[in-house]
C-alpha cells in the first residue's frame, strides 16, 4: 500500500512539472514577426491611352487670294480635343526612375479667321495629329511617380481657305520640333496606372503655295514661322509584370 501511494505521488510530481514547464514555454514564446509590406516597382513595359485638351499659337505672312494685299499677317489660336496612346519602358534604381516613351495622338485643334473681300471667306489652321519620342526622369515614392520628360515631337497640320460657293484651297504638311513636359502617375490597382501630364510642343511651320479650286490667285504663305502647342491629358496605362 505504501509503495502505491509513493508511486502515485511521484507521478503527480512529474506531471505537475511537465505542466509547469509547458506553461513556462508558452509564456516565453517569441512574438510573431511583423508582416512584410510590398514595395511597388516601376520597372517594366507599359502601354496605355490618353486624352485631354490642347491649345496653340501660329502666325504667318500670307496673301489671302481676294482683296488682301500681299504681306498681311494672320494669327491662329487652334484649340480642341486630343486622344491617343503611349508605349514605354521604365527602369527603377532605388527611388530614381528613368524611361523612354513613344506616343501618337489624333488631334482636333482648329482656328478659323474671317478674312477677305468675299462674305464668309475664312482662312483656318488645323492641328490633326501629334507624335513624340521622349526620355523620362522621375522620382518614385512607392506607388507615386513624379517625372519630367523631353525629346522629339512631330505634328500633322492643315491650313485652308474657303469662300463658300466660290473657292477652296488647302495645304497639309508634316511639322518637326521638340517637346518638354512633366506629370505624375499613381498605381491605383495592381498593374493599372492613372496619371496626369502637361506638355509643351514647339514646331517649325513651312511656307507654301496652295492653288484654289476655281483657278484664282492661290493662297501663299511666305517664309517660315513657329507653331506652339500645349496639352494637358489624363493617362491610363497597364504595366506588365
Amino acid at each position: 500500500m505504501g509503495h502505491k501511494i509513493a508511486s502515485l505521488a511521484a507521478a503527480a510530481i512529474v506531471f505537475g512539472g511537465v505542466h509547469v514547464a509547458s506553461a513556462a514555454d508558452m509564456a516565453v514564446k517569441a512574438p510573431m514577426a511583423p508582416p512584410v509590406i510590398a514595395t511597388w516597382s516601376w520597372t517594366g513595359f507599359y502601354v496605355g491611352i490618353h486624352g485631354g485638351y490642347g491649345w496653340g499659337r501660329e502666325s504667318d505672312i500670307d496673301n489671302v487670294a481676294v482683296g488682301i494685299p500681299p504681306g498681311s499677317g494672320t494669327s491662329f489660336d487652334p484649340n480642341g480635343g486630343i486622344f491617343g496612346g503611349q508605349l514605354g519602358f521604365r527602369w527603377q534604381w532605388n527611388q530614381l526612375v528613368l524611361g523612354i516613351e513613344g506616343s501618337g495622338a489624333w488631334a482636333d485643334l482648329q482656328s478659323d479667321v474671317l478674312k477677305g473681300a468675299i462674305a464668309g471667306e475664312t482662312i483656318g489652321l488645323k492641328v490633326k495629329s501629334l507624335y513624340t519620342v521622349t526620355g523620362q526622369a522621375g522620382w518614385a515614392m512607392n506607388q507615386w511617380l513624379f517625372y519630367v520628360e523631353g525629346g522629339w515631337a512631330g505634328a500633322r497640320t492643315e491650313q485652308f481657305i474657303n469662300a463658300p460657293g466660290v473657292f477652296t484651297g488647302s495645304n497639309t504638311q508634316s511639322n518637326r520640333g521638340w517637346t518638354v513636359g512633366g506629370g505624375v502617375d499613381f498605381a491605383i490597382w495592381q498593374n493599372l496606372i492613372f496619371g496626369v501630364e502637361f506638355d509643351h510642343f514647339d514646331f517649325n511651320y513651312d511656307g507654301f503655295t496652295a492653288p484654289l479650286s476655281n483657278g484664282g490667285f492661290p493662297l501663299i504663305v511666305t517664309g517660315t514661322s513657329r507653331l506652339t502647342v500645349e496639352q494637358i491629358v489624363g493617362r491610363l496605362s497597364w504595366k506588365f509584370p
